[in-house]
C-alpha cells in the first residue's frame, strides 16, 4: 500500500520562497527555481502528516555547504565564465605540475645534472605564463569591490615578473635585474600599501595580512640578494689583475712589432707587399676592437673613458648591458660582431697564403661547447654572450694579443 503524498499549500510555498531570499539570494530566477526544486522533494519525501518546518530545514541544508547565498555566487560565476570549472581544474593541475617542474629543476642545477635549465624554464615559464594568469582571471570574478580587484591585479603582475626575473636571473639572459626590480618596487610601493592598510583594518584578516606582509618583504629581500650576489673583491682583484696584464703584454709586443716592422720594410729580400697589408689589417682590428670596448665601457658604466682601466669597473660583473650592446633580441650578434669575425677570418686566410702560417689555432672562430646547455654554438655567442663586463673586456684584450701574436709570426 502506498504512503500519501505531502500537499504543500500556498502558505508554505510563501514561507519558503521568502527564507531563500533571506538567506542572500537575489536572483529571481534561481528564487524560483529552488522553490521549485524544495516544493518537489518535500512533497515526494514528507509523509502527509510529517512536520513540514522541520523537513524544510532539512531539505534546504542539501543545496549549500555554508551558507545558501553561494549558490548564486556559483550560478553568477557560470553564466559570466562557462567554464569556470574547467580553467579551476587547469589552474589547478598546472600549478602542481610548474612546482614539481621547478624543485626539480633547482636539485638538477645544484647536482650540475644536465637538463636543469630546460625544467627551470618549463616550471617557472609554466608559472608565470599559465598558472599565475589563470589565477588572476578567477580571482577576479570572485573580487566584488574595485579595491580588492586592483591587490589582485598588481599582485599578480608582481608575481609574474618576479618569476621571469628570476628565471632570466639563473639562466643569465639580458633583462633580469630589469623586471626583478621592477617587480619588487611594484610590490613594495603599490601592492603593499593598499594590501596593508585594507587587511589591518578587518580584525578577522588582520594577523593573516601582517604575517603575509611579513614574507612579501622577506621575498623581495631575498630577490636583493640574488641580484646584488656578486663575486668577492679578491676574485674581482684578480681578475682586473689578470686583465691588465694581458694588456700589458699587448701593449709590449705592439711596441716590438712595430719597431721590427721598420727594420724589416729596409730589406730588399722581405715580402713587403705581403708585410704592409699584415700590418695594416693588424692595426685596423686592434683599433677597432679597441673602440668596441671603450663602446661597451660607455654603455655599461655610463662614463666616457678614454683607455681601459680595469680596476676601475663599477659593475664588472654586469652582464645584461654587454648583452644588449653585442646581440638582437634573438640573440644573434650585431653587425659589429659579425664585421669583426670577418676581418680577423680574413687575416687567417691572409697569414696563411702569404707566410704559410696556420693562425686559425690562435685565432679559433669555430663553433665551441655551450656553456650554459649542451651542444656547440658559434664563436662570438661563446665568448660574449652572457658573459660579464669584465670578461668580454678580457676576451677582447686577449683577441688583440692573438692578433699582435700572427703580426709578430709574419714578421718572423
Amino acid at each position: 500500500m502506498n504512503k500519501r503524498m505531502y500537499t504543500i499549500n500556498d502558505k508554505q510555498i510563501d514561507f519558503i520562497l521568502n527564507d531563500i531570499r533571506a538567506r542572500g539570494v537575489e536572483m529571481e530566477d534561481l528564487q524560483y527555481n529552488l522553490l521549485d526544486h524544495v516544493c518537489c522533494m518535500i512533497e515526494q519525501n514528507l509523509e502527509a502528516n510529517g512536520d513540514f518546518e522541520n523537513f524544510y530545514q532539512k531539505t534546504i541544508r542539501q543545496f549549500y555547504k555554508h551558507e545558501l547565498w553561494e549558490i548564486e555566487e556559483e550560478t553568477i560565476a557560470l553564466q559570466i565564465f562557462k567554464h569556470y570549472y574547467t580553467m579551476k581544474k587547469l589552474m589547478i593541475g598546472t600549478g602542481i605540475i610548474s612546482a614539481v617542474l621547478m624543485i626539480a629543476g633547482i636539485f638538477f642545477k645544484f647536482m650540475h645534472w644536465p637538463g636543469a635549465g630546460i625544467l627551470l624554464v618549463l616550471g617557472i615559464g609554466c608559472s608565470s605564463l599559465i598558472f599565475l594568469p589563470l589565477l588572476f582571471t578567477l580571482k577576479i570574478k570572485e573580487k566584488k569591490e574595485t579595491k580588492e580587484k586592483l591587490i589582485v591585479g598588481i599582485g599578480t603582475l608582481a608575481g609574474i615578473l618576479m618569476s621571469l626575473g628570476i628565471l632570466f636571473k639563473v639562466m643569465h639572459w639580458p633583462g633580469a635585474n630589469m623586471m626583478g626590480l621592477g617587480a619588487v618596487i611594484m610590490m613594495l610601493i603599490l601592492f603593499l600599501p593598499i594590501y596593508f592598510i585594507s587587511g589591518i583594518r578587518n580584525p578577522e584578516t588582520k594577523v593573516n595580512t601582517i604575517v603575509s606582509s611579513i614574507l612579501i618583504i622577506m621575498g623581495c629581500g631575498l630577490f636583493f640578494t640574488l641580484v646584488n650576489t656578486r663575486p668577492s673583491i679578491k676574485i674581482q682583484n684578480s681578475i682586473a689583475y689578470t686583465n691588465q696584464k694581458v694588456a700589458n703584454s699587448y701593449e709590449y709586443l705592439s711596441q716590438q712589432n712595430a719597431g721590427k716592422y721598420k727594420l724589416v720594410m729596409s730589406d730588399t729580400v722581405s715580402n713587403t707587399k705581403g708585410l704592409s697589408e699584415v700590418n695594416k689589417k693588424c692595426n685596423d682590428l686592434c683599433t677597432s676592437i679597441e673602440k668596441l670596448k671603450l663602446d661597451l665601457l660607455l654603455a655599461v658604466e655610463g662614463v666616457e673613458f678614454k683607455k681601459v682601466d680595469y680596476k676601475s669597473l663599477t659593475m664588472p660583473d654586469n652582464f645584461d648591458i654587454p648583452s644588449r650592446v653585442l646581440f638582437d633580441q634573438t640573440g644573434k650578434a650585431k653587425s659589429e660582431l659579425n664585421q669583426l669575425k670577418k676581418e680577423l677570418n680574413a687575416l687567417n686566410v691572409l697569414a696563411s697564403s702569404e707566410f704559410k702560417l696556420d693562425s686559425s689555432k690562435l685565432i679559433d672562430l669555430s663553433e665551441k661547447p655551450a656553456v650554459h646547455e649542451q651542444g656547440m654554438e658559434l664563436w662570438e655567442v661563446n665568448s660574449f654572450y652572457h658573459t660579464p663586463i669584465s670578461l668580454v673586456l678580457q676576451n677582447l684584450t686577449q683577441l688583440q694579443l692573438d692578433i699582435r701574436i700572427v703580426e709578430a709570426g709574419c714578421l718572423n
